[in-house]
């Protein structure tokens, strides 16, 4: 059984905007202090990860959490 991989963009993000435009299913979304994968649309391309200038975007295995669950956890942080 083959596992999934999903992209996941990691705390590095500097919201440069480099990864938008290579999205094909227009997955990566905007949090308030970085940029996100929806896991629940994106397609696995990887066309996103070779062109983050600081290499925020990385593969794991199976589904990342979507991006709902991303961005209440960045708010729960705010709050901290």
């Amino acid at each position: 059984m083959l596992e999934h991989m999903a992209h996941v963009i990691t705390k590095a993000c500097t919201k440069c905007a480099a990864c938008l435009p290579e999205c094909p299913t227009g997955s990566i979304i905007e949090g308030k202090n970085q940029y996100y994968i929806d896991s629940d649309t994106c397609a696995d391309h990887g066309a996103c990860v070779n062109v983050c200038p600081v290499e925020a975007i990385q593969s794991q295995p199976g589904r990342a959490l979507g991006h709902k669950a991303r961005l209440e956890e960045e708010e729960e942080e705010e709050e901290l």
